[in-house]
């Protein structure tokens, strides 16, 4: 009979060992005691890069940043307690963005719940609806150890996480002290824990098991169905919708979109998210500043912008402007959704369809429907030059002293370099990049955008936006800029810890840090006319944030004016390294440029 210290190790270490047979290759571990055998097994196996972040809610997100590329499952490690519950908002993130994650959270044993022992809690049902599967492991076992068991455990775990929906999946593992081996010195425990992980992997089944396909399931679209759909799109006007994409839903679609759009002869209204206003492809029929013109649309209740069909792919957009004309409009509406969901806020669609974009557009293409609807697609593209030229005017006008969230997002795209990938904070940040891309801004340039619209919280930007960082390790020519507004960047201070790590690895990153005193969302919102608006929304927090790029040993530059701006960030982008470009922005100038367009 094997000393539970030994079996503990040998357990975590053979679960991992798993896991890492599965093809997964990250962990991020927050420290502890209780977790010590999960560690210690991730940091020894030598096909599992750990990542340390001693904040669980930093820790999360992070990991959640390195998930979101790659499409492959991130593990993440923490002790038992309040440990655990730190994770939830980025689970929550998981779930609705469709991020895969295996959460190992270590536990008491049974002897020990629900009397009051020191940092127990009632792990197993934390994440509830917020996880694709909640597994209880069993405590460590020598028997279980010696069959298949924790083969079983991690490939299931590994299919729920990449199936049908990705998601994330929690797996609570109970440890009985002591946690590792008794050896009298650390000479003696080292070698010890190398024969333990000797004996797994020469005791482990050599037969791999088999992977799981990350592609989602090819769902059938039956041909009376298409028939149908063929006779609903052959008739007259048609739009086509792209809301925010997952990087899977991304691979290979922007290409048959522009096909559809011009077979179809209709305009497709792109969100930023979907990274399609990025592509390389004939973007001619694609509408990006359609927010602008829209507002007009609602302002004035008639416009001959009614369409008689619907295309939707992926999230709803991030537009509000859209969103109430969609809203008031009487037509078929058709959501096309990869993973079943139906994601449709506004409860107009007629037709839900369960597919990836590209494998739809094929289906549609293949149909050979050819509309003549010309001059609907010229009054599209007319409204989108007018915007794009009364954007451009307001954001690069030379005796323009006003200095604004517009003229960072210009000089912003114009700046990047190639290959760069940009993460963009919640509220305002995310609306700005939707109003002034324009076509202009982006010709050329290959970027790709990124936001946790998930949920859209303002927990985790910048652990989010350094996960994705450290995805780039292998290309030194890529660039990441994170543009954050002042409360999001300070709910997420504790994430920059990981940067002293990543500027050692040779990543290259600016935080853009719009200092607009906080809150300026609230302004656009009915509580703006409230008595305690300033007390209760505005939420100046009177930081001077340069004391937060020395504390983390951070490049830190501060910028006042466009002129400065459009001066210094090119030569700032060039710089090697991560650091901090904090620009101020006068909160009442900021509603007032807003408000001109």
């Amino acid at each position: 009979m094997k000393q539970s210290g030994s079996l503990n190790y040998q357990w975590a270490f053979s679960l991992i060992n798993h896991f890492s047979r599965l093809g997964i290759s990250q962990a991020v571990i927050s420290p502890g005691s209780r977790s010590t055998p999960l560690a210690l097994a991730c940091e020894k196996h030598n096909k599992i890069q750990t990542w340390l972040q001693i904040d669980e809610r930093s820790a999360g997100f992070f990991a959640l940043g390195l998930a979101q590329q790659k499409q492959q499952p991130v593990i993440l490690v923490c002790t038992s307690g309040s440990a655990v519950a730190n994770w939830l908002p980025a689970v929550v993130e998981a779930n609705h963005s469709y991020t895969a994650l295996i959460l190992l959270s270590a536990d008491r044993p049974k002897e020990l719940q629900n009397c009051g022992a020191n940092q127990t809690i009632d792990q197993k049902s934390l994440f509830a609806s917020q996880v694709r599967d909640t597994i209880l492991l069993e405590e460590s076992n020598e028997i279980l150890l010696n069959n298949s068991y924790l083969q079983q455990v991690t490939s299931r775990a590994y299919k729920k996480s990449l199936q049908d929906k990705p998601g994330p999946v929690h797996i609570n593992i109970p440890f009985k002290e002591p946690l590792l081996p008794k050896r009298f010195t650390s000479e003696d425990l080292n070698h010890f824990i190398d024969q333990l992980e000797d004996e797994v992997l020469s005791t482990d089944n050599p037969s791999i098991p088999s992977k799981t396909d990350s592609e989602v399931s090819s769902h059938t679209i039956s041909p009376i169905r298409l028939n149908l759909l063929a006779k609903i799109i052959n008739s007259d006007k048609g739009l086509i919708i792209c809301g925010r994409l997952s990087s899977q839903e991304q691979i290979g679609f922007a290409q048959l979109l522009v096909q559809l759009t011009k077979t179809l002869n209709c305009p497709a209204l792109i969100d930023p998210l979907s990274n399609c206003r990025f592509t390389q492809y004939d973007s001619s029929h694609f509408i990006y500043n359609y927010d602008h013109f829209l507002k007009q649309h609602h302002i004035t209740g008639h416009t001959p912008l009614k369409p008689d069909w619907i295309i939707r792919f992926g999230q709803f957009p991030v537009s509000k402007n859209c969103l109430l004309y969609l809203q008031s409009l009487n037509c078929h509406s058709i959501l096309v959704s990869s993973y079943g969901d139906k994601l449709d806020p506004i409860h107009k669609t007629n037709t839900q369809i369960h597919s990836l974009p590209s494998q739809f557009c094929q289906k549609i293409l293949a149909l050979s429907i050819q509309t003549q609807t010309q001059d609907w697609l010229k009054h599209w593209l007319n409204l989108e030059k007018k915007s794009a030229v009364r954007i451009q005017d307001v954001t690069t006008t030379i005796d323009n002293t006003a200095f604004f969230e517009g003229h960072i997002i210009h000089n912003l795209l114009k700046s990047i370099p190639d290959n760069s990938f940009i993460f963009s904070g919640n509220s305002m940040a995310i609306r700005d990049f939707d109003t002034f891309i324009t076509h202009n801004s982006t010709y050329n340039k290959k970027i790709s955008l990124f936001a946790n619209r998930g949920v859209s919280g303002i927990d985790g930007n910048l652990s989010t936006f350094f996960g994705l960082l450290a995805n780039q390790k292998d290309n030194k020519k890529s660039y990441g800029v994170a543009l954050v507004g002042d409360l999001t960047f300070y709910h997420d201070m504790n994430g920059l810890l990981i940067c002293k790590q990543l500027s050692a690895m040779g990543m290259n990153a600016a935080i853009l840090l719009i200092n607009n005193s906080g809150g300026v969302i609230f302004n656009y919102l009915p509580q703006q006319q409230l008595d305690s608006f300033d007390k209760l929304w505005t939420m100046d927090t009177g930081l001077d944030f340069k004391y937060s790029a020395k504390l983390y040993g951070l490049n830190y530059t501060k910028i006042n004016n466009k002129q400065d701006l459009e001066k210094q960030l090119p030569l700032l982008l060039s710089q090697s390294g991560i650091q901090i470009i904090e620009v101020i922005i006068d909160q009442k100038t900021s509603v007032e440029c807003h408000n001109q367009l």
